[in-house]
């Protein structure tokens, strides 16, 4: 059965005064797909998120979200930074019901619908903890609750494990292979690992150096479930060596 496509990016361009920041960049996200764009630091990335997410308009091109022109338009798609930017001064349901209170939620009614979340995101318990008393990959989970709860069916995630050791990276990125099995998300993700990037996605746009252009897009045929396993298939290395090459 054909997915549909949720969200689409059309010949986008954009420059900053003589800063040519991206050039043509043209992507689709189908439902509860996992797309990463991947490629060298400083070439976009993050300027394309703006665009998407609406904080930023184009200087040509479109964006599409569920057939409609969504150009310049917030409050659509979730957005996840790299920091887990949560308030520290109140506790992490408080933290994670924020875009329920901002759409006019009660109290009562934010609790209830955040907490049939917890135990999936790994925060039972911790619901009036602290954000300085949680582990770094415990807030990024808050964080990530906090982004689904949101708009839970399309989320731009801009490298949300990159401030995390290596160990607890991985931890998180096969938890977040688990818990987007249970809820109904369709992901464009921003890394600068490869690893990360074959791991986690369906499919993978690799974007050139600024100006960017799309270089190439893989779609990852590695039979699933992803676990720590691939990283010794002949597939995941051959893969991973041309995209290195084409970096």
């Amino acid at each position: 059965m054909k997915k549909s496509t949720v969200l689409e990016v059309i010949n986008i361009k954009k420059s900053y005064l003589r800063l040519h920041t991206l050039e043509d960049i043209s992507l689709k996200l189908e439902r509860k797909q996992f797309v990463s764009i991947l490629g060298p630091s400083g070439c976009g990335k993050s300027t394309l998120f703006n665009i998407i997410s609406g904080l930023e308009m184009p200087d040509k091109g479109r964006v599409i979200i569920d057939g409609k022109d969504y150009n310049g338009k917030t409050g659509r798609v979730s957005y996840m930074h790299q920091k887990d930017l949560l308030f520290p001064w109140t506790s992490i349901i408080n933290n994670v019901c924020l875009p329920l209170f901002l759409k006019g939620g009660s109290k009562k009614n934010s609790y209830t619908e955040a907490k049939k979340y917890f135990r999936d995101f790994g925060l039972e318990g911790f619901e009036d903890k602290y954000p300085n008393q949680l582990s770094g990959g415990m807030r990024q989970r808050a964080a990530l609750l906090r982004t689904f709860l949101f708009a839970g069916d399309i989320m731009l995630l801009d490298e949300p494990f990159g401030n995390l050791d290596a160990i607890t990276r991985r931890k998180m990125q096969l938890w977040l292979l688990e818990i987007l099995e249970k809820i109904n998300a369709s992901v464009l993700f921003i890394t600068h690992d490869i690893d990360e990037a074959l791991l986690l996605s369906d499919r993978i746009y690799l974007l050139s150096k600024r100006p960017a252009v799309i270089r190439k897009v893989f779609d990852i045929d590695i039979k699933r479930p992803h676990d720590n396993k691939i990283f010794t298939t002949p597939e995941f290395n051959k893969l991973k060596e041309e995209i290195i090459t084409l970096l």
